[in-house]
């Protein structure tokens, strides 16, 4: 069975497990919101690096703005094989970067910069990266965070080392998918009949 996750189902699956009231959408602008999705970068291409995913990191100028929200005058849409955005910034003319405030949907990225931006994030086209044990890490991550904030730090901990589970077999899937394999290999008969002198 192939199951889609997203940012959101993880997100809401972690507030539920610890108590707490589930978002209704990713700009719900709450507290709750704020402090996962800001944790969510770290966590996930923490485990891309650590588990040696293969991913690539690609860098883009966005000018097609909306409205914004969460206290930021524009929008821009993330395009959407992005799996996170890791920066944002602006560029002068003679190539000078200017790192922005800004914060990130699932579908947009928000700053107060009316005339274009560009940003670099994370782009994977391996499908199995989203197994459910990577997933489940990634959850168990967000709980982790949830019981910092409960300031639970023992049972933080705790979650942080099942999270570690989850991941190293993840790790172990995505290692036995990429390894390097016998493209063909000759049956017994095959190699009775066609090594006989």
């Amino acid at each position: 069975m192939s199951t889609q996750f997203s940012m959101l189902e993880l997100m809401n699956a972690a507030l539920i497990t610890q108590g707490f009231d589930e978002m209704l959408s990713e700009e719900d602008g709450s507290d709750e919101w704020r402090l996962l999705s800001r944790n969510w970068p770290t966590i996930v291409e923490a485990e891309l690096e650590d588990g040696l995913y293969n991913f690539t990191k690609i860098q883009i100028e966005l000018t097609s703005r909306s409205d914004g929200k969460f206290g930021f005058v524009d929008a821009y849409i993330v395009p959407l094989a992005a799996l996170h955005v890791r920066r944002v910034w602006a560029q002068d003319d003679d190539g000078v970067r200017t790192d922005l405030d800004w914060v990130q949907d699932g579908s947009k990225v928000y700053v107060t910069k009316d005339d274009g931006i560009f940003i670099e994030y994370v782009e994977t086209a391996d499908t199995s990266l989203w197994s459910a044990n990577f997933a489940r890490g990634v959850q168990m991550k967000l709980e982790a965070v949830l019981l910092r904030c409960k300031e639970e730090h023992q049972t933080a901990l705790s979650m942080e080392q099942q999270a570690e589970i989850y991941f190293q077999r993840a790790r172990t899937k995505a290692s036995k998918s990429r390894s390097a394999t016998e493209p063909y290999r000759r049956s017994r008969f095959a190699r009775a009949r066609f090594n006989r002198g």
